[in-house]
Order: structure tokens, then sequence, then C-alpha cells
């Protein structure tokens, strides 16, 4: 077909159809690689008959020709498309040549596309040519790359949102207490300028910031983008975000890319909310912040308020976080660190002194190595269990990082098949869920078998620091451990997630 294609373009027929054939052909997943080999074959190194349909006089023509051109990726045209580039009159058609430029070795004319780019961002935006402008300075922004980036802002006054779990926000609070501080309905809200002094408690999720002067908003994103830059949106982030040149050095003056995210129950009230917000931020800013769907720097989260406006956060993703650097290896179904770390926190109080800790369904050791972060000096060796192979050697993988493996075994094997030498002072766990090879049915007989087992393996004094998402089980089941119940804390409501302390006398 697309040997057709071209001779009715060489013949002059119907051109504009033949060539949307040949660009569709050459970039369907399926069969565009054997397209662009059988095409290159008929051209066999001559690729007029494409390149003088760059001067035809129909804009359609000459777009799908440039993408073609692009799409078939021989630098041969890297000429030809640069000066039909130069001498196009038709706006919609200058992204395509660049998108083409983009496939190729288009390095010798860098200089000029950068004066274009930054010409680009100076235009007058109207009506009629915002959407080309839009398209034209996207594709040149994909071959400029802005630097690596970091952020900076550690000493500035800053405002933050430390989210975290609902029912013990308390937990997080005590850690900063030091500092101004209040707690809010997804957690604590501290006011800071040594932000490093805050970086390393494990039990908040997400750390957000309230820019200056702008944190409520519209809810029309036209109004909304004005809004933010009018208050200085702009430079509160630049202030916050280095560029680390070819020596190392952090400097300022640079392109940021953000991506727009609304947290709202009916986003349909909002319809291309984020969409329109952020096409507005990057003409409003001259694309010193530009939209991206990947490789961001930031996210600007709006969140509905009860006064029908929005909320402002950000949250800067070049802000590194280390605290659970050392989980390289994941599974779908892990527990999330700072859910482990706030388990351990809730537990701390029961740790038993210089103990040997059991998890019997260690997945990829997260709760073993929050608890080693909890209360390292009374731990004296761990054992993590796990029927799967794949989580044992990721929990390997992960408690090597933490720096524990040392004063861990680990043991690929059916929990209810192990057996020890000596009892454990703690037996610490999350336990397992409904899936779709485990029925409510398969859990409950899970419980009923864990705790008979427990039995035999839980020292005189010992404690059982239990995570489940199916309390009525444990509260049926947790006397066949020789267990009394200490403490029951709801995690979450929605979750049906608790907490349970077990103690032995």
């Amino acid at each position: 077909m697309i040997k057709q294609n071209y001779e009715n373009i060489k013949n002059n027929f119907e051109i504009k159809e033949n060539l949307q054939a040949i660009k569709d052909d050459l970039k369907d997943v399926n069969k565009g690689s054997r397209s662009k080999e059988a095409l290159l074959f008929l051209i066999n190194g001559d690729f007029s008959v494409f390149t003088e349909l760059l001067k035809h006089e129909d804009p359609k023509i000459r777009k799908n020709t440039a993408s073609i051109l692009g799409l078939l990726g021989s630098d041969d045209n890297v000429d030809a498309l640069y000066e039909a580039y130069t001498v196009e009159t038709t706006m919609y058609n200058k992204a395509a040549y660049i998108e083409a430029l983009r496939r190729l070795h288009f390095q010798k004319y860098t200089e000029d596309l950068k004066k274009r780019f930054e010409s680009l961002k100076k235009e007058k935006i109207t009506v009629e040519n915002k959407k080309h402008i839009i398209e034209e300075v996207n594709q040149l922004k994909k071959i400029f790359g802005t630097g690596k980036k970091e952020f900076t802002g550690y000493n500035l006054l800053n405002n933050v949102l430390l989210t975290t779990n609902r029912n013990f926000k308390n937990i997080t609070a005590d850690a900063v207490a030091d500092i101004p501080h209040s707690e809010f309905a997804a957690g604590v809200k501290v006011r800071t300028s040594d932000l490093k002094k805050i970086l390393s408690i494990r039990t908040y999720d997400e750390i957000l910031f309230i820019p200056d002067r702008v944190n409520t908003v519209s809810n029309d994103p036209v109004k909304a983008a004005k809004e933010l830059v009018d208050q200085g949106i702009k430079d509160y982030i630049f202030e916050r975000i280095g560029i680390l040149n070819e020596n190392g050095r952090v400097t300022g003056g640079m392109t940021v890319n953000f991506r727009s995210e609304l947290r709202a129950k009916d986003k349909f009230a909002y319809p291309d909310f984020t969409k329109k917000i952020s096409a507005e931020l990057e003409t409003l800013t001259n694309w010193e912040l530009v939209n991206s769907v990947s490789n961001y720097d930031l996210e600007l989260r709006f969140i509905p308020n009860s006064n029908g406006k929005l909320n402002v956060l950000i949250k800067f993703f070049i802000l590194k976080d280390v605290r659970f650097s050392y989980r390289h290896e994941i599974l779908p179904v892990c527990m999330r660190p700072y859910l482990a770390a706030t388990l351990m926190q809730l537990a701390k109080p029961y740790f038993v002194k210089n103990a040997a800790i059991l998890d019997p369904f260690c997945g990829t050791g997260t709760l073993l190595a929050e608890r080693e972060a909890a209360g390292s000096s009374t731990a004296r060796i761990y054992y993590g269990i796990d029927i799967f192979k794949e989580a044992v050697e990721k929990t390997s993988e992960n408690l090597k990082s933490f720096g524990m493996l040392r004063k861990t075994e680990l043991i690929n094997k059916d929990f209810f098949t192990f057996e020890h030498e000596y009892k454990f002072d703690e037996i610490i766990t999350d336990m397992p869920v409904v899936t779709e090879k485990k029925t409510l049915r398969d859990i409950e007989e899970i419980y009923a078998k864990f705790f008979e087992k427990c039995d035999s393996l839980l020292e005189k004094k010992g404690v059982m620091i239990v995570y489940s998402r199916n309390p009525e089980f444990v509260k049926k089941f947790y006397a066949k451990s020789g267990c009394s119940m200490n403490e029951d804390f709801e995690i979450s409501k929605i979750e049906n997630s608790h907490l349970f302390i077990l103690t032995r006398q």
C-alpha cells in the first residue's frame, strides 16, 4: 500500500490524501518500522519528491511532508527542513518542523533555534496565535534541557504542611514540638526557616508548601492563573530552586517544569481545569514555568475549600527525601513506609529490651526496617519469614541497604511450618488480606492458625504488634496466642485498619 501511496505522490495524484496515509502508516505502532523500511527502499536515497513538497502552496501538504521526513529519520533532510521552517508563513505548521528536526541531528542550528525560542517567549499572545505559539514552544522546549535542578530553599522562611495519618497526627506534632506548628485535618502545619530539621521525621507522608500571599485562588482557571502570577508564584518558586551548572555550582535563571493537579471529589465540576490553568501559566510567565507530563520539578496542587475557592499547595519533587531510600525493591502490596514508621511509634512504649524479633509475613522488610529505626538499641536480632522467594530476596536487598542485614535472618518458608530453637520477645507483622487467591474464609483460617502458632513462638512477657485490615478476626482469635490485649488503635476507618498491641504475662 505504501508503494502505491508513494507512486501517487510522484504522479501528483491526490497528494494530500496519500501523504496523510503514509504519515499514518509511519506512526502506526504495529507496522511503523516496516513501513519506514519499505519507503526508504523506494526512495533509495533520493528524497526530492518530499523536499520539493516543502515548497507546496498547500500548508497542510507542507506540514505532513515535514512530519514524514522527520519520521524517516534521515539526516540528509536537516537543511531542507530547517530552511522550510524559517520561511514558513503558516503558524500552525511551525511545531511540525521542530518535531521533525528533533528526530534528526539538528545541532548545527542550535543557536538559531535558541534565538527563536527566546523570541517566541516574548511574543505578544493573542486569541489567534495563542494555540500555535504554545505548540511551537512545547516542541522547542523539548530540545533545550533546563539543566539539573535542586531545591535550595532550606533556610528560607517556609510554611509547610506535613500530611500524616489523620488519627495520629500528634506523633508528628510531637516530633516538631520546638518549632512553631499547628495541627490541621490532614496533618501538621509547620513554619520554619530550618527545613532540614524536619525532613528526617519519618511519620509524615508528603511535605507540601503553602506559597506566600497566594494560598487560595478562583476556581476559574484563567482567573486563577492570573492571581497566581500577580501574587508572585513564579518568584516564590524560583527562590527555592537552583540549577547546577557544568561546574556543579548552583545558579539562578531557568525554566521550571511543573504539572497541575486538582484534588476534588467531583472533578466534573471543574472541566479541563488543569489543562487550562497550565496553559495560562505558561504564557503569563513567558514559559519560565513550563507544563510537562514527565520530568517535572514540582506540582501545583489545587484543593476546593468551603468558600468555593481553591487552596494552593506546592510539592517540590526535586526536594530530596532520603528517609526511606533503603527501599530499592518493592512489591505492589507493600506497606507505605511512613505508615510503618507511624505504627512503630505507636508500639514503641511496648518494645522489649534486647529483643529477638520475628516478622512471619515480612514482605519486602518495611516493618522490620522501621522497627529498627524506631528502637535499634532495643533489638538484638530480627527474623523475617515469607513464603514467596521474591519477597525474601527483595527484603535482603532492602535491609542490606538499611545496614541491618548483619543482624537479620531471612527465611523463605511457610510460617506455619516454621520451627525455632528459642522463642521470640516480639512478633510484629502486617497480616494478609483478601485477594483474588484468598477469600475472606481463607483469611479467617489464617488468623486462627496464626495466633495458635504464635503461642509456641512467643516468649513469656513477650509482645505482639499486629497490623490488621480484619480486626474482627484479631478479636476473635488473639486469645489462642496466650496474650491479653493492651491496645487497639484504629488507624483508618475507611480501610478498617487497626494496630493491636498484645502482651503475654
